[in-house]
């Protein structure tokens, strides 16, 4: 019987060094496309976390500066206060006396009518949540910083909010202990009590006090934008507002620079009307 030659015509088989030179062509292909993929999904993971952390780092920043433009719309509404208490303060007390109770009772509310101070903390939960994705990037400069302005805020939210607590216990002692203070009306007593006259006394002082303390903020802001390599302009747009004046200074405000004076009488023009009725309340007296 003859031999059967199975051999396909013209087709060569491999040769054994062929052959696995072949699957390692093959190996090395498929490891260098896992380890491109690999790469890219590494580099894009990288990208959203850079974007994420410039993200959350952005709320940090225009949360302080939204709590400084709180401090300076405070700071401007609390002007007519100020006005009024210089006003009922550097007015004699025998001459309050000849004002209508309920007419000096409205100007000493309007003078003390300060509302507390609140902030939202989700900007401050989101630096929390996100210490150690900084920490990972040796930011360590920008945490301090950014921390150091939250523990300022809230110190300025708590100091603030006593003050205006304080304000309020001072008349209600007033209220609930008539007979401790002298006068012919409640609001008289109000103005007899030591406790309301150093209240009002302190509006000014509050004032500039807020002013201060919103600069402050902003100027060490401008160091966590410096550290984190976002610029101004950035946080201003995102906190969709104003600009506010760049502090260049190599030194923090200083607290002296925002106090002024208390008021004086002679200066109230806008409060004049006030003593053309304590004259009217004179003639009348009469």
């Amino acid at each position: 019987m003859a031999d059967t030659d199975i051999t396909p015509p013209n087709v060569s088989l491999p040769s054994k060094g062929g052959f696995w030179k072949s699957l390692g062509m093959m190996i090395l292909s498929t490891t260098i496309s896992l380890a491109l993929t690999l790469a890219v999904a590494a580099f894009m993971n990288a990208k959203h976390r850079d974007k994420d952390r410039r993200l959350s780092a952005m709320m940090v920043m225009s949360n302080i500066e939204s709590f400084a433009r709180t401090l300076d719309t405070r700071s401007e509404r609390m002007a007519p206060s100020d006005s009024l208490a210089a006003w009922l303060l550097n007015t004699p007390l025998e001459e309050l006396e000849l004002m209508p109770e309920n007419e000096l009772s409205d100007l000493i509310s309007q003078a003390t009518n300060v509302a507390t101070l609140n902030h939202d903390h989700s900007a401050e939960n989101v630096f929390s949540n996100n210490i150690e994705t900084w920490k990972n990037v040796g930011n360590v400069q920008f945490i301090d910083l950014v921390g150091s302005c939250f523990s300022a805020i809230n110190g300025v939210e708590e100091q603030f909010n006593e003050w205006v607590k304080g304000v309020s216990e001072a008349k209600h002692d007033v209220n609930i202990n008539p007979n401790d203070y002298e006068g012919n009306s409640i609001p008289m007593k109000c103005m007899h009590s030591d406790k309301v006259r150093t209240a009002l006394a302190a509006i000014h002082n509050r004032r500039c006090w807020l002013q201060y303390a919103a600069a402050t903020l902003r100027y060490y802001n401008q160091k966590n934008m410096k550290a984190i390599g976002i610029s101004e302009q950035e946080v201003i747009d995102y906190t969709v507002s104003r600009e506010f004046e760049d502090d260049n200074g190599s030194t923090p405000p200083n607290g002296l620079d925002y106090y002024t004076d208390p008021y004086s009488i002679d200066n109230l023009t806008t409060l004049r009307h006030l003593n053309t009725r304590i004259e009217e309340l004179k003639a009348e007296k009469q």
